[in-house]
């Protein structure tokens, strides 16, 4: 989910209001600050001010709320002029850190699920709200069943895929299977973003 920070830089004295993904990470050394946090691409902040540190504070969403984390950094952050260690931010907010006030701003009803969900390429999930969803606490192999806005693999389409599919290859009564090198050339030449586009999943 992307927020907007605003803030006049402390050097230039020039206003800064980038629209940002989150996670977002302030600090003061852009090196010193993650790149990536659980798979998901950091957006850093670098402001020069000494007291700030190389790696000052993070923000991210957590059960849908907008968190600022201090990173054990010797002067801390403020929320609204007060001192924290962390705390909920909410729509408004100034943020202090080091000499630096921070405006935050977004809009908490666009948030979206992050949850990787697919069955040949993982994707994220994308709902906006997680009430009642009956995917939100499956299992590892399950994750992979459930394409958003398609339905659920095992129980859904690719199952009727394959059941349509034995009808044309192979004889119950028989149990001979119609597997021909023509049918091997095909499938060698076929690869998973084809697989997933014939199946209406892509």
């Amino acid at each position: 989910m992307q927020i907007q920070l605003t803030w006049l830089d402390p050097n230039s004295e020039e206003q800064r209001e980038p629209l940002l993904e989150t996670p977002v990470a302030i600090g003061r050394t852009f090196s010193e600050m993650p790149q990536q946090i659980n798979e998901q691409r950091v957006s850093r902040i670098a402001i020069e001010d000494d007291l700030i540190a190389d790696y000052h504070a993070l923000i991210d969403w957590q059960n849908q709320e907008l968190v600022i984390t201090d990173q054990n950094t010797t002067n801390g952050i403020k929320i609204n002029g007060i001192q924290v260690n962390g705390g909920i931010l909410k729509n408004g907010d100034r943020i202090s850190i080091g000499a630096c006030e921070i405006l935050v701003n977004f809009t908490a009803s666009v948030w979206e699920c992050d949850r990787m969900v697919g069955f040949l390429f993982k994707r994220r999930c994308g709902r906006t709200d997680s009430t009642g969803c009956p995917d939100c606490n499956q299992t590892y192999s399950d994750d992979y069943a459930y394409y958003s806005e398609y339905g659920n693999y095992r129980s859904g389409w690719g199952r009727d895929y394959y059941e349509d599919r034995d009808r044309y290859s192979y004889d119950p009564e028989t149990g001979d299977v119609d597997f021909t090198e023509a049918d091997a050339i095909s499938l060698e030449t076929e690869q998973d973003a084809d697989f997933e586009s014939d199946m209406g999943a892509s």
